[in-house]
């Protein structure tokens, strides 16, 4: 582009105006001010600015010469009259002999400015959850599983909906946006515990990566945080649990697979992710005995299972209807062959068939609440369970007790076939096999 240089001359309105109509296709005019050195209005084909021009305080200890000439725009004379333009520049002349370098500034804050447009939470989400399958644990070691992952993201997801800050600069959301989420979710206890924990760890990660200063769930008082919901400890009886054994193969909408696994959980009490998971490669029917391997299991622990006679029954009858294999699921979703995931559906089913009220995990505290009054050692039940005792103990048991107790897990995993059975068949289990004798720990 060609360019022209007039002036100095003190510039006006009128000369404003003038400029405006000599502009040409290919030239811009730089007509300098009388009044303000260094101060110009630059003309180009399709606009004007004010351009302020000057040498920053001191020298390069390189190169013992001045520093080149800096140059900031002022707005344009729309927004700058022409005194307005020279009070403007005349602050950026005093911040450069103070030593300062406005046009550094300048170009820092916008640099910033579009940063932060950019750092929105709808991206910040979904960076977040490329980089969370590779985090560390916060606690214990190795990463976190691609299902839990993916809860959380859809957690952080719900909670940015709900403060409808999808599209706006993370730096931006405070304590007046994590209310509204928190009053949105205050009907769902539970949900609003977890999904406030979710979008907490996602703003420490915004912190790690530098995109905020501060992780602002911080700043809610600890009074309008969700509290913890108390622990649910209802439990079904044994005759209940047959009347669902029953209603599983009653039920309308179950495929076969389905009444099989819903069985598999009432005569093991095992988790039901677990369960649909379980594969015929970690299966010994021979012996009765699943081997879940640890990455299968809720604590990374591999974890042995002693099969009572009505899951050994159901495992069988799968095992030769489909071919005997040696591996590949044993509960595989009957369009998808994948593992079974509706859960809902089934439940919904199973409670038109018989009753509601009642949840899957309940099946595990059935079974720990049955033992229990039958007289079985808590630490073996624990130990049919799955459950890390050793993380809540102190001293020499917490540290050096490791032991599974195997031959017991087998025995109460006998009288919990026993109580199973005799209430599927409606007969009263025999108490001499129903109870063990009351085992006491120190």
């Amino acid at each position: 582009m060609r360019v022209l240089r007039e002036g100095p001359a003190r510039i006006t309105k009128a000369t404003v105006d003038a400029a405006w109509r000599r502009r040409r296709p290919g030239e811009r005019l730089l007509i300098g001010d009388a009044g303000c050195r260094g101060l110009a209005l630059v003309v180009n084909p399709t606009g004007m600015a004010w351009r302020f021009d000057y040498k920053a305080r001191g020298t390069d200890p390189r190169t013992g010469k001045r520093f080149p000439t800096r140059s900031v725009t002022i707005g344009n004379p729309e927004t700058h009259s022409p005194d307005a333009a020279r009070n403007a520049a005349g602050r950026i002349k005093g911040e450069a002999k103070a030593g300062a370098d406005p046009a550094a500034v300048k170009r820092a804050a916008i640099a910033g400015a579009a940063k932060r447009r950019a750092l929105t939470m709808d991206r910040l989400v979904e960076d977040c959850a490329t980089a969370l399958p590779s985090r560390p644990k916060l606690r214990g070691t190795g990463t976190v599983s691609a299902a839990h992952a993916a809860d959380e993201v859809a957690h952080v997801k719900a909670a940015v909906a709900a403060m409808k800050a999808g599209d706006r600069p993370v730096a931006e959301i405070g304590v007046a946006e994590l209310r509204a989420a928190l009053a949105a979710f205050a009907p769902m206890p539970a949900t609003a515990r977890h999904r406030f924990g979710a979008l907490s760890r996602f703003f420490d990660w915004c912190q790690d990566e530098g995109h905020v200063a501060l992780n602002p769930c911080a700043l809610v008082a600890k009074a309008r945080r969700p509290r913890a919901v108390a622990a649910r400890q209802h439990h079904l009886a044994p005759a209940e649990l047959a009347r669902l054994w029953h209603a599983a193969g009653e039920a309308d909408g179950l495929a076969p697979v389905h009444r099989d696994l819903i069985r598999f959980l009432l005569a093991v009490p095992c988790r039901r992710g677990e369960a649909a998971a379980m594969d015929w490669a970690h299966v010994a029917l021979g012996a009765g005995v699943w081997t879940q391997p640890g990455a299968l299991t809720k604590n990374g622990d591999l974890h042995r299972v002693q099969l009572p006679p009505l899951a050994l029954g159901i495992l069988r009858e799968r095992h030769a209807a489909t071919g005997a294999p040696g591996a590949g699921l044993v509960f595989p979703a009957p369009k998808s062959r994948k593992p079974v995931d509706t859960f809902s559906d089934m439940k919904a089913a199973l409670c038109d068939a018989a009753f509601g009220g009642w949840r899957w995990h309940d099946f595990r505290r059935s079974f720990a609440t049955a033992l229990g009054e039958g007289g079985v050692a808590e630490p073996v039940v624990d130990a049919v369970l799955n459950h890390r005792q050793a993380a809540t103990r102190g001293g020499v048991l917490g540290v050096y007790q490791r032991a599974q107790r195997w031959p017991e897990q087998v025995r109460a995993m006998e009288v919990w076939g026993a109580i199973l059975a005799a209430a599927i068949e409606g007969r009263a289990e025999d108490a001499r096999v129903a109870r063990l004798p009351v085992t006491t720990t120190t």
